[in-house]
């Protein structure tokens, strides 16, 4: 045998060797995984826990609960996101009615601002006319204060003018008595009214001012409270028609007549005439220099 055949035979060795080596190792190991696969859960401690068949069953056990639970919670989603889809319609839907009424709101804030501007405006307009009104009526008072003391005044010069007419009745009177000629008599009766610029010829009358004004009370014996007094010109002796207005001119009731008893300065008391009257007199019902 030459030497190329020795280290063949050195070579076969060696290789014999080492694939003995890899068969013997390779026989351990799968000894080794097979018990790791297979090891029973009984004999198992933490050190060599039970086989992996045993945690692969365990954890296809566990892969179909957690799969069941997917199911459940993706159904549970399913249905939260149908219940979150309609509430968003319904949210939505609502913010549509909300902005609706909030332009209507807007538009109503727009009305009524201009509204509050006019009303504004024209109770400003009132102020100022309500203001002038105010200085018309000073104005109008003391013209009426005016009028008032030059009535009075009048009413004293009346005073004494109806005196001095009493004294003149009176020595008529006493000439009438004295003297038997009549036409003389007359003659100088004429003389002395004309003297006082007393027209002889005109008839004596009682003839109220032109007044207007309201039944305040009536009693069932003829007497009239009445809404004129002594300020309103009128006096004792003047009469004044009584009437109830209708709605229309022909359903006015005409009352009858009364005659001034009484004056105050805004009330004066009347009696009724008898001949005059056409109706009982009740309180509101209008009086009047003539009826209208």
């Amino acid at each position: 045998m030459n030497l190329f055949g020795k280290i063949l035979v050195a070579l076969n060795l060696v290789m014999s060797l080492v694939f003995m080596g890899f068969a013997v190792a390779v026989y351990s190991t799968h000894q080794n995984w097979r018990e790791v696969v297979q090891r029973d859960p009984a004999v198992a401690t933490p050190s060599q826990p039970k086989g992996l068949i045993f945690q692969v069953e365990e954890a296809l056990t566990k892969n179909l609960a957690l799969n069941e639970r997917i199911k459940a919670l993706t159904s549970e989603i399913a249905q939260e996101r149908k219940l979150r889809d309609n509430r968003l319609a319904l949210l939505e839907t609502e913010k549509e009615k909300l902005k609706t009424e909030v332009a209507g709101k807007t538009a109503e804030i727009v009305t009524i601002t201009e509204d509050k501007t006019k009303t504004t405006a024209a109770i400003e307009a009132l102020t100022a006319e309500v203001a002038k009104k105010t200085a018309d009526n000073d104005v109008l008072a003391k013209a009426v204060d005016d009028a008032k003391f030059q009535a009075e005044n009048f009413y004293k010069d009346v005073l004494v003018r109806t005196d001095e007419l009493a004294k003149l009745g009176a020595e008529i009177a006493k000439v009438k008595n004295q003297t038997k000629d009549v036409v003389g008599e007359n003659t100088r009766l004429k003389t002395v009214l004309t003297a006082y610029h007393i027209d002889p010829n005109a008839p004596i009358a009682n003839t109220p001012p032109k007044v207007d004004g309201y039944v305040k009370a009536a009693t069932t014996d003829g007497l009239v409270e009445i809404s004129l007094g002594s300020d309103d010109g009128l006096s004792r002796g003047h009469t004044l028609e009584v009437y109830r207005p209708g709605p229309t001119a022909g359903a006015t009731k005409y009352l009858g007549r009364i005659e001034i008893l009484q004056t105050k300065a805004d009330v004066s008391v009347g009696k009724v005439i008898p001949q005059f009257r056409r109706g009982n007199i009740e309180k509101d019902d209008r009086v009047a220099t003539r009826f209208n």
